[in-house]
């Protein structure tokens, strides 16, 4: 071997010696799994089979045994959306939860190591103590949340305590750090079993919002229909008739009900929300806040009834493809309140829409961010809208060009199935945290 096929035969040799220890040629290994990811033993509270339906199929594909916990988190989150300090009564119902929860871990670890504790924690789930238990197993764990940006208090106390925080929004990153934990960026994504096209329906040629009204929806849906773009609406709070309301689909995360919480309408609900915002922000800037967030409740009540005549009600979540599949272009609306409450900053980020639809092959239109880039090349596998005007720019061209709308579907759907399913966000995560590496 010549000089120089000895330099590159032990550069190539370090780098991969270098990779290893990166974790990128590294090889998987299976791994027993405990999930404690489910909200509700009831799926038809609290979408108690959202993740559960999300990540184990995903993980059983990987070559991985899940145990699932076999206690309900159900007492729990009557008062996960709590966001202040947990009364006795919580308290309690939380330590017994916790202690259900270690319990339960020592005797699937007796039977055969447990190799990750996975969670999807809220603080009221779980008492943040308990993670230096699991640690004293042997057991690293994984607690999972996708509410960070306009719900990260929820959470902070149970981020800070696990061994990692999987959060899924990019920006998100700060929070957890500033709390002390160790943040994991993975973003959300979908499952092609349950997201695929329907290819029996014919598609309409209007286009389709699959949501709750939320945030500033309904100023980019007054947009649509006051340049006359055909649309339908399908979800709570549209104005659809109540006999057309079925259960609506899970989105993101919950929303989580509230144990305590104010009435709407009522003096008394007023004077709290008040008392509460001056206690934040002071005098002025607490009563700056109860003016916008009025102002825009009412400028959301008087925009109501231009959405009448376009909104269907909620549908089940096994007709969400068969929608999907439906209409010419599907549309999202990227943007959150940054407290989760209105009057705040609205705040764009990347949801499970952004992956669902695009993975039943449509022609999808969402709010623009950054982060969406580093998911889909714009304007070839999805499109997306910074403005009222680009939003109906936009809509008007796939509806009026079907032949570059079905040129969006078809590359989306490919890249959707190809790099976005949950069994790549697990390698990703498995990857950054060194987990199942051998």
């Amino acid at each position: 071997m010549d000089t120089a096929s000895m330099l590159w035969t032990m550069a190539r040799t370090s780098y991969k010696r270098w990779c290893k220890r990166m974790h990128l040629f590294a090889t998987t290994v299976p791994m027993r799994i405990y999930s404690a990811v489910r909200h509700s033993s009831d799926p038809s509270l609290f979408y108690g089979s959202l993740w559960t339906g999300n990540f184990h199929p995903a993980l059983r594909q990987l070559g991985h045994e899940v145990i699932e916990s076999s206690v309900d988190l159900l007492p729990a989150s009557q008062f996960m959306g709590a966001s202040r300090k947990l009364d006795r009564e919580e308290t309690e119902i939380r330590a017994n939860i916790t202690q259900q929860i270690l319990d339960d871990l020592r005797r699937a670890h007796a039977a055969a190591p447990i190799d990750l504790f996975l969670s999807y924690f809220y603080n009221s789930h779980f008492d943040p103590a308990g993670f230096a238990e699991i640690r004293r197993m042997g057991i690293p764990s994984v607690n999972f949340y996708c509410n960070s940006i306009c719900q990260f208090d929820l959470v902070a106390d149970v981020a800070a305590k696990a061994d990692f925080a999987w959060h899924a929004e990019k920006n998100a990153k700060a929070l957890y750090q500033r709390v002390g934990a160790t943040p994991i960026w993975v973003q959300m994504g979908a499952d092609p079993e349950v997201y695929r096209p329907v290819t029996d329906v014919s598609r309409k040629a209007d286009a389709c919002f699959v949501g709750m009204r939320y945030a500033d929806r309904h100023r980019w849906m007054a947009a649509l229909i006051r340049a006359e773009i055909p649309v339908e609406i399908y979800g709570p709070g549209w104005g659809a008739p109540v006999a057309q309301q079925s259960p609506p689909p899970p989105q993101d995360g919950e929303a989580p009900k509230k144990r305590h919480h104010v009435k709407p309408r009522q003096l008394s609900s007023y004077l709290t929300l008040v008392t509460k915002h001056m206690q934040r922000y002071g005098i002025v800037g607490g009563l700056s806040r109860i003016w916008k967030q009025y102002a825009q409740r009412e400028e959301d009540r008087q925009v109501l009834p231009l959405f009448t005549p376009y909104a269907k009600g909620s549908i089940p979540f096994d007709k969400v493809c068969e929608v999907f599949s439906e209409h010419e272009v599907i549309l999202n609306f990227s943007n959150v309140w940054a407290d989760d409450q209105p009057g705040s900053e609205l705040i764009p980020h990347v949801r499970l829409r952004d992956f669902e639809a695009p993975m039943c092959r449509t022609c999808y239109l969402t709010g623009y961010t950054d982060e969406i880039t580093e998911f889909y090349e714009v304007g070839r596998e999805i499109d997306t809208y910074s403005s009222e005007a680009e939003l109906v720019e936009k809509t008007r061209y796939y509806l009026e060009n079907p032949e570059a709308a079905e040129r969006l579907r078809e590359a989306g759907w490919q890249r959707a199935r190809r790099d976005h399913t949950w069994a790549r966000r697990f390698e990703e995560l498995f990857r950054k945290t060194g987990l199942g590496i051998s």
